[in-house]
């Protein structure tokens, strides 16, 4: 089968988007994805709006297809392809960061694409780039999703062995990639917020573990501004490191709140 999705990134992209319109109305209109999870999370997100929530859903379902071959693409595109479909706005942080010693903790959410997001840092940086995940229940995809985000060089460490790895190697100068925008697993080291009108919970470990190995952390806004075009922003977090990354995800989202991953359960408890 990996076969089949090496054959698929060999396609231009703009074939991949023919593909990703076919597969959206089968989606959409026929099998429901997920339908009741993503309802259920606009619903909550934006009451007594059933038509913008409408409008959302749709526009989801677009756009989660799209990523879904924009990261089989990932599979054939090179660095210059990637530059030429990634506009940093702020190159000058990540330039600077090359002069300093310490730990980097780059944090962002299941927003815009995040595969994307990381293929960028990766070739940027070239080097020392440590991405946090969770493995999938599919060992199929599972391995390909890793293949995929080790092929711009990111090394991958499974969040539950993840807090010991940083703090063993808190002299050197890495860069850890974390997505922490999704249910935290340990909800005795939570930090409760307003996010999208709902009170939510989220991990304090990106907070705790940058105050012990004295991290500079970024949070990084990726926004689509087109299909398959995409910008990063870079804003540095220095105090109330979970507040602050809650608030400006929040930010990030409901610019285009289609571009964020509603699929997940992420008020299930």
């Amino acid at each position: 089968m990996f076969y089949l999705f090496k054959i698929l990134s060999k396609f231009s992209i703009e074939k991949l988007y023919v593909f990703s319109d076919f597969i959206y109305y089968i989606v959409y209109y026929f099998f429901s994805y997920r339908k009741e999870i993503i309802e259920k999370n606009l619903k909550k997100s934006f009451p007594n709006k059933p038509q913008k929530i409408k409008k959302i859903q749709k526009n989801f379902y677009r756009h989660f297809i799209n990523i879904i071959f924009e990261t089989i693409k990932l599979l054939d595109f090179s660095e210059h392809n990637l530059k030429k479909r990634i506009h940093i706005i702020n190159p000058e942080i990540l330039t600077g960061l090359k002069k300093h010693k310490k730990p980097i903790i780059i944090i962002s959410g299941h927003y815009a694409n995040w595969e994307w997001l990381l293929a960028y840092i990766c070739f940027f940086w070239k080097k020392n780039i440590y991405a946090i995940y969770k493995p999938l229940t599919n060992k199929f995809f599972d391995t390909l999703i890793l293949k995929i985000r080790k092929k711009f060089g990111a090394k991958m460490i499974e969040k539950k062995y993840a807090g010991k790895f940083i703090l063993k190697n808190s002299k050197k100068q890495n860069i850890y990639f974390i997505l922490a925008d999704q249910v935290p697993e340990n909800l005795n080291n939570v930090h409760k917020s307003s996010f999208l009108k709902l009170t939510t919970s989220f991990s304090t470990g990106v907070e705790r573990l940058s105050l012990k190995i004295n991290a500079t952390v970024f949070y990084a806004d990726m926004q689509k501004i087109k299909k398959g075009i995409y910008s990063i922003e870079l804003h540095k977090i220095s105090n109330n490191i979970t507040e602050n990354y809650i608030k400006k995800l929040e930010k990030t989202i409901l610019k285009a709140p289609e571009n964020w991953l509603w699929s997940h359960n992420r008020w299930k408890r």
